[in-house]
């Protein structure tokens, strides 16, 4: 019987291909109301939405270079200052748009006059209501606990709205927008890549020391997949960046071990390096997700085929989600409502 989770993460390419008919028009306008001149950006959210922000603060930096932090809701309330400028705009991620820390960010920051936007899968919910501006992130109702479709939604509203302040620099974005229409087909293909990902599950599952590297914008795609490994099937899998893994955290190979690493034309020859290091000194079993068809590091090597970072960022995501979704499935675990958990937090 197919899990809610995987009907959710197989709904992806249909809902990314909703959310780009619904705000970019023919003409290439991106039809979001966002403020005339932004000089910096704070992202603030939990869980899953967390890794958006980590996955989308470095593309504003990178793209529309734009200044651009994240913060933990729950740290970001204890925090009792913060760099705001006249044109500093907060964005907040709540799939229910109710979480309750980042609600308590919300508004407290609202206090201090700062413009907020809300990107969220609940029209009408507290954040809805209180932001100067908002975007539906528009995944339907996701009934699995574990957050999927409703993340990559988020992550593909937050790169409408780094397209749109690029924009407004005057800056030509038709070539990310070709990008951005092509992902539904792209995800199309990775999600029907079954083979690689149940090997790669069955494997995974045979372990208890999991380590996921990634760099940049790969790290945290690896914390999510990593989130998504203790959600639905109960393991202490930790994430890292490639480097940092190698000053200390790398002694945890010292047990038997699988490493799952994702790399990108940007990081390839700094991650194999790496890996082979590994490899000769701890001799773990190695996955490797790659947009890099030439990158044949791993035991099992999981090909996302593009050379847009973009494109490639939905493609590991997916993979990690089928991957863990699969994982679950081999403990017995119900990968739908994980135990302990629940889907809305609140006070």
């Amino acid at each position: 019987m197919t899990s809610i989770m995987k009907k959710e993460i197989c709904e992806e390419p249909t809902v990314v291909k909703n959310l780009f008919m619904n705000y970019v028009g023919v003409d290439g306008v991106i039809n979001l109301d966002l403020p005339e001149k932004v000089d910096n950006i704070v992202i603030v959210a939990s869980g899953s939405s967390y890794n958006c922000a980590a996955i989308a603060a470095p593309l504003f930096i990178e793209y529309a270079e734009i200044p651009c932090e994240f913060e933990y809701s729950s740290e970001f309330v204890l925090q009792k200052k913060h760099f705001i400028t006249t044109d500093s705009l907060y964005i907040f991620v709540s799939q229910s748009g109710e979480t309750s820390d980042t609600l308590n960010a919300l508004k407290m920051i609202k206090e201090q006059g700062v413009k907020t936007m809300c990107i969220t899968n609940a029209k009408n919910s507290s954040m809805w209501n209180l932001c100067d501006y908002k975007i539906l992130s528009d995944a339907g109702e996701e009934k699995s606990i574990a957050s999927t479709k409703a993340l990559t939604a988020q992550i593909f509203c937050a790169i409408l709205v780094m397209l749109k302040l690029i924009s407004q620099k005057g800056e030509d974005i038709s070539g990310y927008l070709n990008t951005m229409k092509r992902l539904p087909a792209y995800l199309e293909r990775i999600k029907f890549d079954e083979i690689k990902i149940q090997k790669a599950a069955k494997m995974i599952s045979e372990y208890k020391n999991i380590s996921i590297l990634g760099n940049k914008n790969y790290y945290p795609l690896a914390k999510e997949g990593a989130l998504k490994m203790k959600e639905t099937c109960y393991l202490n899998v930790m994430a890292y960046p490639f480097g940092e893994f190698m000053h200390g955290h790398v002694a945890v190979l010292n047990q038997k071990s699988i490493v799952i690493s994702i790399i990108d034309e940007e990081n390839a020859e700094f991650a194999v390096r790496n890996l082979k290091k590994i490899k000769n000194e701890y001799n773990p079993q190695i996955i490797c997700i790659t947009s890099v068809q030439e990158v044949q590091a791993g035991d099992i090597n999981i090909y996302i085929k593009t050379k847009r970072k973009m494109k490639a960022i939905f493609g590991a995501l997916l993979t990690l989600q089928l991957i863990a979704c699969e994982m679950a499935n081999l403990l017995d675990q119900n990968p739908d409502s994980p135990k302990g958990l629940s889907k809305v937090v609140r006070d």
